[in-house]
């Protein structure tokens, strides 16, 4: 997976990317997709996100450096397998961050204060709040966030509360989903990849899981009936897409399962 790549392209991680494109959310769900202006500043903080990402994922590689070599697949990693040297990655790291705070100044103030706070918590996560059990999917729930939040700074539309609430909510049950997958693929071995592991538990996640499946779907079918929802599409058409969100819950939970 990592090998057949170059090492400094394996660490930026730009199959992740895909996670930034809810930078995109606010434009669609304002209806401004198909304006030159906002669509160009969305996507300008589309990359400011992206590059924040892959400084965060450095990150957290300088610190993991000996768990990941203990992983199957993370021992793979360019700074495990020692294909790159930590002082190399710290530079590219720092690089990284700049490049994304620069571009989120032109932006303007609230982008800039967005991704600077994403980097932020980034660093906090990969510092300490990873180790928390439940605040570190929660924390993964509010990088998603500030995602969303970003991108209607960029394109200057107001992010509606349901769609942070929907965002925050799928964030958190794709990180228990991810916590679980990984308690059955390390068995023994899970707390020593990841130490918050040891908090949790299937007989804990199964139920925790079920609840954000639910609550998701909930609260996306009250963001599509929501007054201002349908003031601003016109019709109660997004109630449409429920189906496809259901369906993306549980393809998810099958495979985790």
């Amino acid at each position: 997976m990592f090998a057949s790549r170059s090492p400094i392209v394996a660490l930026l991680r730009p199959s992740q990317w895909i996670k930034n494109a809810l930078v995109l959310a606010p434009l669609l769900f304002g209806g401004r997709l198909l304006e030159t202006a906002p669509l160009l500043r969305t996507l300008a903080a589309f990359a400011a996100f992206c590059l924040a990402a892959s400084a965060g994922y450095l990150m957290n590689d300088l610190r993991d450096v000996e768990s990941d070599r203990a992983h199957p697949a993370k021992r793979l990693r360019p700074l495990a397998a020692g294909t790159v040297m930590p002082g190399r990655a710290r530079t590219l790291a720092c690089g990284l961050a700049a490049g994304a705070l620069g571009i989120a100044l032109v932006l303007g103030a609230g982008v800039f204060a967005t991704v600077a706070g994403y980097l932020c918590v980034t660093a906090l996560y990969s510092a300490f709040l990873r180790r928390l059990v439940i605040l570190d999917v929660m924390t993964i729930g509010l990088l998603f966030v500030l995602r969303v939040e970003g991108g209607a700074l960029a394109a200057q539309v107001a992010a509606s509360d349901w769609l942070l609430v929907s965002t925050a909510l799928l964030a958190v049950f794709l990180g228990l989903c991810k916590r679980r997958h990984e308690l059955l693929l390390l068995g023994d071995t899970a707390s020593a990849h990841r130490e918050t592991l040891r908090g949790y538990s299937p007989q804990f996640l199964d139920p925790a899981i079920s609840l954000l499946t639910s609550t998701a779907l909930i609260t996306y079918l009250l963001y599509a009936m929501a007054p201002e929802t349908v003031a601003r599409v016109g019709s109660t058409r997004m109630l449409l897409g429920g189906p496809f969100v259901l369906y993306g819950l549980l393809r998810y939970l099958q495979l985790t399962y």
